[in-house]
Formats: C-alpha cells, structure tokens, sequence
C-alpha cells in the first residue's frame, strides 16, 4: 500500500528507531518547520524528543519515508500528548516532508502508517492537528472536532478511527 501511494516504486516506510542515524536530519527539519508553536524549543529539546521516540511498540515512536537508497523523504511521530489537549491520547504529530519530496503522496503514507501502528498498539482514534493541510487528511478519513488559536497561530484539530477499514 506505501508503494503505491510513494511516487517512488521502493520507498518504505520504517521505524526511525531502525535509523538511528538520521535523528539529527529529521530535528533540524521539524526545528524548521514547526518552531514558531513552541518557540521555547531548541534544537537540542527536539533532537532529545525524537531519541525518545526510537522504539517500536510504545509511546512516543517515529517513522520515517525512506527512498530505495535510503535517503530520508519525510517523517512523522506518534505522540501520547499534545501541545493543545493533554487528555486526548495518541496525536499524530510532526508531519514533514521537504519540499522536493512533496506532491508524491509520503505526507499520505506517513499519516497511514501512523493510524496502523496506533491500531497495534491497541488504540482506537488517533488526534492530529494542522495549521494547513485539513484538506489532505480529511481525504484519508480525518474529521475535524475543532478549531482553536495557539500561540497565534490558526489550528484544525481533527480525529480518526485508528482502522484502515475506514478509507
């Protein structure tokens, strides 16, 4: 199913704790991109979160879209809380994908992924929330429960069955 939504024929979708290596590449893109919502945040705070995440059956946990040669195409973490409401569990957080990477449908898989591996380890919804792309995940099912301001900054929140069934 990856393959099919990568535009490339072997890109996968793996563990990040399979890529230890790549904690450092993946930080310095989230930094980037997310900082301005928790601009306390350094770099070392984010590189320290995703050295959490390196597991494969429990909370936090990241995945990452690699190309047949391994290069990095985007990445996404599965969190126990959020930023916005610490009594939901879990979200799908840190969605990236760099620009040249985008438009091949890995936001898509990374976001699929995520709901399969919520689905093993026993969850049945999975959160998210977005300053921009509502559009791309209601196509894969997500419906919007709320919209609220943090830090400035306009945000959808929207949940999901933690069921591939659903698409």
């Amino acid at each position: 199913m990856i393959e099919q939504l990568i535009g490339q024929p072997k890109a996968t979708v793996e563990y990040l704790a399979d890529h230890p290596a790549l904690v450092p590449t993946i930080a310095a893109w989230q930094h980037a991109q997310f900082g301005y919502l928790t601009p306390a945040a350094t770099l070392e705070d984010r590189t320290e979160r995703l050295r959490r995440s390196l597991q494969k059956d429990a909370l936090p946990m990241a995945i990452v879209a690699l190309s047949e040669d391994g290069t990095p195409l985007g990445s996404a973490g599965i969190l126990a809380a959020s930023i916005t409401h610490k009594h939901l569990t879990p979200w799908l957080s840190s969605v990236y994908v760099p620009g040249e990477h985008r438009g091949q449908g890995i936001a898509s898989a990374l976001s699929l992924r995520a709901i399969d591996e919520c689905a093993k380890l026993g969850f049945d919804r999975l959160y998210l929330f977005t300053p921009h792309s509502e559009a791309m995940y209601a196509r894969l099912g997500w419906k919007t429960f709320q919209r609220i301001e943090y830090n400035g900054t306009p945000l959808t929140l929207m949940e999901r069955g933690a069921s591939l069934q659903q698409l």
